[in-house]
Formats: structure tokens, sequence, C-alpha cells
């Protein structure tokens, strides 16, 4: 059986999708399993795990239509059994892109709305997404129209995310911590950035938040390591500037996405906004603290929960939601994250 998995949107929901390919492999040891991903960073996850066969990237998301289309018609040629669009896949792009692949099967979800507006009317079989479940258990109840079920075998908490790193990017990071001259145990890891779109800059604490959370920890004897995305430059150097300790603390410039997870693999803890490195560090066995506002811990909180704490205290119900299309917030939305207060942050710090 040839399947083909396409992860198309971003790094966390990459993650969440692992442990499903993994539950596949199992069931069927000689499926020949192809993942398409429209993301290099998301690739490389994928890179390496051996339930993976090929790694296919389709860079439809930089490139026009005609290239777009040229690509995925590629893969076509491949004739492949069955196509599963990982959750959440709601937007019509995604399930464009799966008919076009050609697969005789073409699996997906069935959300609250968007069967005929977002064509997933093109798919061959469809299955209801359970409101109440997280991400990854979701991914993993598409395998029931493969006849897999998964909880013949397994618990909920049978699963963690995959991830495995290049040799290079780990000595990378074992290098860059053993440059700074400090302990690996007192450094602490903040990401203050996330999606970059209207929507998305609403999940991020308040850069002033983390400046004092940050500056706290250093009078407990802590280092503080600066990791920031490609789209965050700005502001990585804002919050370096005021947390103003270039001793005690560093920016992690001029290095690739794939170092970055050879640093992060090294530190003992991470503190982060709801984003897709808060999921990179969970894959790595790296303790955390993720703060939420306008999304819902129970659907894409890091899953091994031995090893993370969320935090929430916004008063409304959460509005950024699997089906969402746009990338603007829904008219009077509010980010809910500036209810979280340093004290709350610090105080989870003493507990783990």
């Amino acid at each position: 059986m040839k399947v083909l998995i396409f992860c198309l949107p971003g790094i966390g929901d990459a993650l969440m999708a692992t442990p499903m390919i993994r539950v596949l492999k199992n069931a069927h040891p000689r499926a020949h399993i192809s993942v398409v991903t429209m993301f290099p960073a998301v690739s490389y996850l994928f890179k390496n795990n051996s339930a993976v066969n090929d790694v296919y990237y389709l860079p439809i998301y930089k490139t026009n239509k005609f290239i777009g289309v040229q690509s995925v018609l590629a893969l076509r040629r491949k004739r492949f059994d069955v196509s599963i669009l990982a959750f959440p896949a709601y937007r019509r792009e995604y399930h464009i892109v799966q008919i076009l692949a050609g697969a005789k099967k073409r699996l997906s979800h069935r959300f609250r709305k968007g069967f005929f507006s977002e064509l997933h009317f093109l798919n061959t079989d469809l299955i209801p997404v359970s409101e109440d479940e997280h991400n990854v258990i979701n991914n993993l109840n598409i395998l029931k129209l493969l006849n897999v079920d998964w909880k013949e075998k397994y618990t909920k908490s049978s699963f963690r995310y995959e991830l495995t790193l290049d040799k290079e990017d780990i000595k990378f990071g074992e290098e860059y911590v053993a440059r700074t001259g400090w302990d690996k145990r007192s450094i602490v890891g903040i990401h203050p950035g996330s999606i970059n779109s209207l929507a998305g800059v609403l999940k991020r604490w308040p850069i002033e938040h983390f400046a004092k959370t940050a500056k706290h920890l250093i009078k407990m004897k802590k280092k503080i390591l600066i990791f920031f995305g490609p789209f965050e430059t700005q502001l990585g150097k804002k919050l370096f500037r005021l947390i103003n300790d270039s001793t005690n603390c560093q920016l992690i410039e001029n290095t690739s996405f794939n170092q970055s997870l050879g640093i992060l693999k090294k530190l003992n803890f991470l503190i982060s906004n709801d984003n897709g490195f808060a999921h990179l560090a969970n894959a790595l066995s790296v303790r955390s603290i993720i703060l939420f506002g306008p999304t819902k811990i129970e659907w894409c909180s890091p899953y091994d929960k031995t090893i993370t704490i969320p935090i929430r205290k916004a008063s409304f119900t959460p509005w950024f939601r699997n089906d969402m299309k746009v990338t603007n917030p829904p008219k009077g939305a509010k980010s809910g994250m500036e209810a979280i207060t340093v004290d709350d942050v610090i105080k989870k710090v003493g507990e783990i």
C-alpha cells in the first residue's frame, strides 16, 4: 500500500501528526509512507523519521499557482493508493491539492462547516472532527477509515511526538552551549513569538512580561537564551534590549532552523507562547511552560503533559479554532494573554 500524507500546515501541526504516522506504520509495516510538506522546516521534522519512506517538499506557498500545480501533478504520477490530509486540514486549497495528487482513496475530517464552501466533498472518505479531543487524537481517529482503531492497542498516554535531529545539528547545539560557558542546567530558553499574522500576534504574551520574567530568573542565578522565528527578528532584539544584561542573556542569531533545534535540545527549560517551538521542545523532551490566550489548551497544548505546564487565564471562550481560514481575527476578538501575570509564570517555574 502506497500512502501519501499531507502535512501542509506548520511545525506544531506536523508534530501532532507523528503519532498517527507511527500507528499506521505499525499496523501496516510494509506500507510505503510518503509525507508532503510546503515548508522546508516541516520537511526537516520528517527527514529522520523511521516510519516515513519519502518526504516531498512542495513550494506551493511561495511559487505561482502554475508551478504549484505542476509539483502536485508530479506526485500524481507515483500512483498512491491512499492520501490523508493531516489535521487540521480545513482550507479548500488543501483539498484541491489532495485531489490533484490523484490517490484512489482520499481521507480527511468533516468539520462543522466547509463541506461545500471549502470543497471537503472532494474526498472519498470523511470522519467527523471530535471537538473535545486533542489534535493528536483527531489525527489518530482518521485511521479508522483504513480499519485501524488505535484504541485496540494504545491509550491516550501512549503517544509522544517523534523527532530525530541530524547529528551535525546536535553537535552544533552542544558546541554552542559550551561556548556560553554556562552550566546547561541553569539555562532557560524564551521564545516570545507566534504565527506572523494579525490573528497570530494575539497569541503573544506582552514582551514586557517576558522581560520581567527573564530578569527575575537571572536573580535566581539562571541564564537566558532568546529564540525567535525568521519574521521575528525585531521582536527578539526588543526583548534582549529590555532585559539589558548581556552577561546573563544571549540572543540566538545567525543560526539555521535546524541548528536552533540542536541548541534547544541541550536546554533544561523553555518558556514560550503557544507556537511551533513549544511543540518542538516537547518533542525533544525539554521541560516547558507554555502560555495560552485565544487558543484552546485541550486542542493544541504540547502533547506530553509530564514535561509541559500550560497556563491560560483568559475569561472568554477560545476563538482561535481549527476551522479558521482567514488570518485576521474575528471582529472584537481579544488576546487574553495579558491576563497571565509574571508571578503566575514564576510560580510555575518554582513548581517545576
